[in-house]
């Protein structure tokens, strides 16, 4: 109304002048805003670098996410108008010539927009669910936040990428307000600001938190023994209640999640029950490999770099956006204990327990929710590593397609593509009965859609545990991997599996109208 008048009344007005700006608009609100990201004024910085030669000190640029690695494209190029004035400088002319603004490229994202829907309120509702529970030892669960990754595992498309809490894009467009930097947990007049309490909406965790993958990890280092002949596919495992490492005068005692005896078992078996004591087995011969080969040879650690983890997986997001985890070795457990003695004490040295640990996704492991479901996709594809892409393909404004973005392998798992594939037919025993997901699957037609997957349930000092469920459908020629994490959401199949039910129910055209069933406990 404000520009109207002056239009209308500019004599009124001398010497003021008005311009429209296009502004970015978010329409879906919060929807895939980590993707996203956010457009904001271009930085000195930046228009200082060649990437933005012919910007202005006016302009608006990406800041973050797929805004800022596809600038280029998205941006457009501004017009020039050329008014004719007098000496007095009455306009006489308004369009004595110029150049017309030409308008940014479109970009075509892999996010399916149902898909991306369904996941972000799936995780939403099962993390506010989870608010009510109490288990066990635990209490009432915290549930601060999550994350969940759906992807296409034949080429590395991400379906849908959620990271809760989040925050809407749009309010970056035309500037912060210092309650709206709060919101954000962002301090707009240092020192001066609260504790942050939104639980730090800007965060992709996603893509930038590090976990301890608890059992979702023992498929890779079920792969890693199987790779370097520690297992065997007809081998039979202990699964006693306790494991002691042979030799240590300690007796220090390493449990399962569960008390049972479960005898002498099968590798399946050993997965779809989750028993803890197989894999420290595991663990320990990695461990004598290291110590035989003079304590060079990490043969496990090597594997599980190879298999994805420890590195970037690749996606089309800002350098620097993603964070790469650890999977822990000799060194970096004597850099860690050097950088903070009083913290973990001077005793760096690497033990056996340390490779132990590491064999359940404990002890010093880190991943991301993409890392893994990036991982779990090369056992769904038979073992290609594809790095995941947001970024389908970039069109004109009149709709012709000038670029498509085509799948890039990062690498194959180390195994068989035979040894794959019986390590994806072993999960295929996890959602089903007397596995550790059994409950949390009941009554989902697994017979038309079977489903591979596992549960997680890592513990964090200090905090309740996480909660993972990492799966893949249909598990015999999967079309999806969905992979879920709850920070503080206790078991594996109390909060995340659900959610992922929920998840494979509206990819797969099922009723998600109904109750989100959480509570049944299982590691």
């Amino acid at each position: 109304q404000q520009i109207f008048y002056i239009q209308e009344h500019q004599s009124q007005f001398p010497g003021v002048s008005y311009e429209q700006q296009a502004v970015r608009d978010y329409p879906d609100g919060t929807d895939a805003a980590h993707v996203l990201g956010y457009v904001g004024h271009i930085s000195s910085e930046q228009l200082a670098e060649k990437a933005f030669a012919g910007y202005t000190e006016q302009d608006e640029v990406g800041r973050a996410g797929l805004e800022a690695v596809y600038e280029r494209y998205l941006h457009g190029t501004p017009g020039v108008r050329e008014v004719q004035v007098n000496a007095r400088g009455d306009v006489l002319d308004e369009n004595f010539g110029g150049e017309a603004p030409q308008a940014g490229d479109n970009l075509v994202l892999s996010i399916d927009d149902r898909v991306q829907k369904l996941t972000e309120s799936s995780l939403n509702l099962g993390i506010a669910l989870a608010r009510h529970l109490q288990e066990k030892d635990h209490g009432f669960l915290k549930a601060t936040g999550g994350a969940a990754v759906v992807l296409d595992p034949r080429n590395g498309q991400v379906l849908a990428l959620a990271s809760n809490p989040t925050f809407n894009p749009g309010l970056f467009t035309g500037g912060l307000s210092n309650k709206e930097a709060l919101g954000l947990d962002l301090c707009p007049v240092p020192p001066a600001c609260p504790k942050p309490s939104h639980g730090y909406p800007l965060f992709d965790k996603a893509v930038q938190g590090r976990y301890p993958a608890g059992s979702t990890f023992k498929p890779f280092v079920a792969l890693a023994a199987l790779h370097d002949h520690i297992a065997k596919t007809n081998g039979t495992y202990a699964c006693p209640p306790t494991y002691i490492v042979p030799g240590d005068i300690s007796k220090h005692p390493f449990h399962n999640w569960t008390t049972a005896n479960f005898g002498f078992i099968d590798l399946p078996r050993a997965l779809v029950i989750s028993c803890d004591t197989v894999f420290y087995q595991f663990g320990y011969n990695f461990y004598l490999r290291f110590l035989h080969s003079h304590f060079t040879d990490e043969v496990m650690q090597h594997d599980l770099v190879r298999m994805g983890f420890g590195r970037d997986t690749g996606i089309d997001l800002p350098p620097g956006t993603e964070t790469e985890g650890v999977v822990p070795t000799a060194d970096y457990k004597h850099k860690l204990f050097a950088s903070a003695p009083r913290v973990y004490g001077t005793d760096s040295r690497w033990y056996p327990g340390d490779n132990v640990n590491l064999a359940i996704g404990q002890g010093f492991l880190q991943v991301t929710p993409l890392q893994l479901a990036t991982a779990y996709g090369a056992i769904a594809n038979g073992g290609t590593l594809y790095a995941p892409r947001l970024a389908w393909k970039i069109q004109r404004p009149d709709g012709r397609t000038i670029a498509t973005i085509k799948p890039r392998s990062m690498g194959r798992l180390p195994d068989t593509p035979k040894q794959v594939a019986f390590i994806r037919n072993a999960l295929t025993g996890v959602p089903g009965p007397g596995g550790t997901a059994g409950a949390a699957f009941a009554g989902f037609p697994l017979s038309q859609i079977p489903v591979a997957g596992k549960t997680g349930t890592a513990d964090v000092a200090g905090q309740q545990p996480t909660s993972w469920f990492a799966c893949m459908a249909p598990a015999d020629h999967p079309r999806f991997v969905v992979v879920v994490l709850v920070e503080q959401g206790g078991h594996g199949a109390t909060t995340a599996a659900p959610i992922a039910r929920r998840i494979l129910e509206g990819l797969f055209g099922m009723d998600t109208s109904g109750p989100l069933h959480l509570g049944i406990v299982a590691d």
